[in-house]
């Protein structure tokens, strides 16, 4: 590492001391280079810019390519300004000499002069488990990741004992895995045109978990991120990154965990190994205006676990190899709005609760991933969605199994020559059995257009109400109706409703309930005996309401009756529209 140069030292140091500065509350402004760093792509400045940001308010990262072989640690009330790129070292991988054991700190490697303390590793074999993603990614996870505490000889002793014992014979070996920029102060803020490279391609592939006892997610998120803001016990305040971009993370390009007031916006993710941006116990934080592409391994953006009154708005999430925007089923009272989701596996999906969705789009799927089975999945409890556009998906544009869900307005169906397979699909999600139950959901203000069958709904389902929506262009509205699942006032309305009923002996008439809430004409109503009637008999439909429609029979019916079945479809039923009340 390069050193400072004493005269720039004195001389920025004493700018800084002129403008009221002191050690624990540094001010002014100056570009790293002027306190020893190079820029070159080779040269580790690591040291020169953390000296830059212990000593300035204001840090300036200009043209050029500045390595960095572990995080750089923002102070309280800072700010970075990146123009040129920052970008993590290749790691350096070394085979372990000795097994390691579980439960002690130290790993013995063949040369350690590479490694220092304070640096962020990763410790890792090939007997760890397989882990299988998006585009047919495979990796290993569960190896220990942490920080060196102290290194003597080739001998690494680590902060915290391992969880597991690591073998010579299975390809132990270890990496370091830093993240570029790891925030644990509040007020820090990250601006600027430029790049953070997380440099994937030099990493060594492997999905670490925190060597931290009781960590109740086991990832680590401190290391092998772009930028990683970390909370640790309590909570960081008014953390913003801004408009820079982030790209190729092994683990995620931007991680926030345990902030508060905090934002990520106009920023640019983009290839981040596992996930573009995460969130992970946040509380009223911000993302908005970003763009976030091609996570190769998982998502766009994710609200992973218990974050709570967090907005996420106006993103542009496309082609990632799972969600493009997913909030997890431990969180309430997200916001998502505005967001476009293009071309992902699963494009959004709302597992949370009590949170909403205004004006989002899903369009198209990515095919790549095995769990692309709906554009949007609905399964969290008293969410609002309203004004989604969900188009393009060829099997399901959206899987809805929530608990009390209002779904409000918006377009579901083809993309325009090519129809969809199923509109609206209301059923247990049973892949996974945090999902609510597909109980007391109110569609309505929605037009279903381009499905082979616009609503799907099974046995799981009840008290499933469609008001006020719009059916054109499908080729059948529903499949598998059953009691539970009512419609009323809605405008081109082509469904076949169907039963069996008896006529009893001795009587000349039976009403049958249709279940409809729509009057169809008698064009619409098919009804066949299928059993002998009798001699000398005759019957004919009348009456159709809204309810139901009556059979009468002329002449003697026998003894045991005569049976019918009977069918409706009521497309051509004269029913009013009206349109539900704009979302404010």
């Amino acid at each position: 590492m390069r050193s400072l140069p004493l005269l720039v030292y004195i001389l920025v140091v004493g700018a800084s001391t002129a403008q009221g500065a002191s050690p624990s509350q540094p001010a002014g402004s100056a570009s790293v280079r002027q306190f020893g760093a190079v820029g070159d792509g080779m040269t580790d400045d690591t040291q020169a810019i953390q000296l830059a940001l212990d000593t300035l308010r204001k840090v300036v990262i200009p043209e050029g390519v500045f390595r960095l072989t572990n995080p750089l640690r923002p102070r309280e009330h800072q700010e970075i300004e990146i123009v040129g790129t920052l970008k993590i070292s290749d790691a350096n991988i070394q085979p372990l000499t000795v097994d390691a054991t579980a439960g002690q700190p130290q790993v013995q490697v063949r040369d350690a002069s590479g490694y220092y303390v304070g640096q962020w590793i990763i410790v890792v074999d090939e007997d760890l488990a397989i882990q299988r993603g998006g585009n047919n990614k495979v990796r290993r996870e569960g190896g220990d990741g942490g920080m060196i505490a102290r290194v003597e000889g080739n001998t690494l002793t680590l902060q915290h004992p391992l969880h597991k014992r690591y073998a010579v014979a299975s390809r132990a070996r270890v990496a370091t895995q830093p993240s570029a920029i790891l925030i644990a102060n509040s007020h820090v803020r990250i601006r600027g045109s430029g790049v953070i490279d997380a440099n994937k391609a030099g990493q060594l592939d492997f999905a670490a978990r925190t060597m931290e006892p009781g960590n109740k997610i086991g990832e680590e998120t401190r290391a092998g991120c772009g930028i990683s803001v970390h909370g640790d016990p309590g909570m960081l305040t008014n953390v913003t990154i801004e408009g820079i971009t982030v790209r190729d993370a092994v683990l995620h390009n931007i991680c926030l965990r345990r902030a508060q007031y905090s934002a990520i916006s106009g920023v640019t993710s983009i290839g981040a190994h596992d996930k573009n941006i995460v969130l992970l116990y946040c509380d009223s934080c911000r993302v908005q205006g970003n763009t976030a592409l091609r996570s190769e391994f998982e998502d766009g953006i994710i609200l992973y676990a218990g974050n709570n009154r967090c907005l996420v708005q106006g993103n542009l999430c496309a082609d990632n190899a799972r969600y493009g925007i997913h909030v997890g089923h431990t969180q309430s009272t997200i916001s998502l709005a505005g967001n476009l989701c293009v071309d992902n596996a699963i494009n959004l999906s709302i597992w949370g609760n009590n949170g909403s969705s205004v004006g989002d789009t899903s369009v198209g799927f990515n095919s790549r991933e095995k769990l692309s089975q709906s554009g949007v999945r609905l399964l969290g409890r008293g969410n609002t969605v309203a004004n989604l556009t969900a188009r393009g998906h060829p099997a399901v544009n959206v899987w809805a199994s929530g608990t009390d869900l209002a779904l409000q307005g918006g377009s579901i169906g083809g993309d325009g020559e090519k129809p969809t397979g199923v509109g609206l699909k209301v059923q247990r999600f049973t892949l996974d059995q945090r999902g609510a139950l597909p109980l007391r959901i109110h569609v309505s203000g929605l037009l279903f257009s381009g499905c082979q069958t616009a609503v799907v709904a099974d046995e799981s389902a009840e008290d499933v109400r469609f008001t006020g929506n719009r059916f054109q262009g499908n080729l059948r509205t529903i499949d598998q109706h059953r009691s539970q699942v009512r419609f009323s006032r809605n405008a081109g309305f082509a469904t076949e409703n169907k039963g069996a009923v008896r006529l009893e002996s001795g009587r000349t008439s039976l009403v049958v309930p249709h279940g409809l809430d729509v009057t169809p004409q008698l064009s619409d109503i098919s009804v066949t005996p299928v059993s002998d009637s009798g001699p000398n008999t005759r019957f004919w439909i009348r009456q159709p309401t809204a309810t139901g429609f009556e059979i009468a029979i002329e002449g003697n019916v026998g003894s045991a009756g005569v049976e019918f079945v009977w069918s409706v479809d009521a497309g051509s039923a004269p029913v009013s529209f009206r349109a539900p009340a704009p979302v404010r």
